[in-house]
């Protein structure tokens, strides 16, 4: 008996390497192409980014369209706004944001409800940033290995096995294909509230961190939180750039509804109300994140505001 656990417990180890192996030889290879701006508008004397207030409906620098209920921000480009608002028709609730990446003046920011909602996998994005702001730090490493306890273990999972160590690295892997056990470990490790401080660092003061991925949903989060963490990592802010494009690597390649109907180099996650996603193609960068009681319009969405961008190159 003992012998036929020691043989289960050693194929474990094995698949486990490999996996891992294999995992290393993808992040080698695989290469980030960051579209710097070339001839973005912001002003270079800048050194802040400017703050961006969320939409409500009694806020008097918003337009509030009264048969659907949206209130559009302020300096949203109103050809990008109005492409959005039809995408998303007016039977769901949702919130959208959308930033040129290459020109903070190009914009769209609109909503039916202001207030932040349950997250799951959307909030992926922060807890890599955390791991890698701690290795950052020098607090964590690669090699550091993260035993898994009975409490990270999502039922029906089978990859991982309880008391077993994996490293940092192999657990990144495994989350990002989907192991939510793997995820409940890497945010035990990174810790709630040192995922919501770096969400803070981020500008993104609405994020909330207080459940896993064993007893859902993992935090609440906003549209405009999730566009200000997705823009942050773009420009390097926080994480260095080169931790901010490891965090990138780990979106990359990942599909969700919001971009399902476009093409080119996509970094994203999402769950079942949230999608947040940067997007490089034809020669333009932007981000968009989006959170809707209902996402059955959202490979319309995406596909709206990647016509727009083809169309309105800056």
């Amino acid at each position: 008996m003992k012998n036929k656990v020691f043989i289960r417990a050693l194929l474990a180890t094995i698949f486990a390497f490999m996996l891992y192996s294999a995992g290393l030889r993808e992040m080698n290879s695989a290469k980030i192409n960051i579209i710097e701006p070339k001839n973005s508008k912001v002003n270079k004397k800048q050194t802040k980014e400017p703050k961006v207030k969320m939409p409500t409906a009694s806020s008097s620098s918003s337009q509030t369209s009264a048969s659907s209920k949206v209130t559009v921000e302020k300096g949203s480009k109103t050809s990008l706004a109005s492409a959005i608002k039809k995408a998303m028709g007016s039977t769901a609730s949702y919130q959208v944001a959308v930033q040129d990446l290459n020109n903070s003046a190009r914009y769209a920011r609109l909503a039916t409800t202001s207030e932040a909602h349950n997250a799951s996998g959307v909030l992926k994005i922060l807890i890599l940033a955390t791991i890698y702001y701690q290795e950052q730090k020098g607090k964590l490493s690669t090699k550091t290995a993260i035993k898994i306890k009975k409490s990270d273990r999502v039922k029906g999972e089978k990859l991982l096995q309880t008391n077993m160590g994996y490293s940092i690295a192999y657990l990144r892997q495994a989350m990002m294909k989907g192991n939510k056990t793997a995820g409940n470990a890497l945010l035990r490790k990174a810790g709630s509230k040192n995922v919501a401080a770096v969400a803070k660092k981020f500008g993104a003061t609405s994020t909330t961190i207080s459940g896993t991925f064993t007893n859902p949903p993992v935090g609440k989060t906003t549209s405009k939180d999730l566009d200000l963490v997705l823009k942050g990592l773009y420009q390097g802010k926080v994480l260095n750039q080169s931790h901010a494009q490891l965090v990138l690597l780990r979106l990359y390649g990942s599909r969700t509804k919001l971009t399902s109907g476009i093409s080119g180099t996509i970094y994203s996650a999402g769950d079942s109300h949230f999608a947040a996603a940067i997007v490089q193609t034809s020669g333009h960068s932007y981000c968009i994140s989006a959170w809707s009681n209902s996402q059955k319009n959202f490979k319309a969405l995406g596909k709206a505001v990647n016509t727009w961008f083809n169309k309105n190159r800056s």
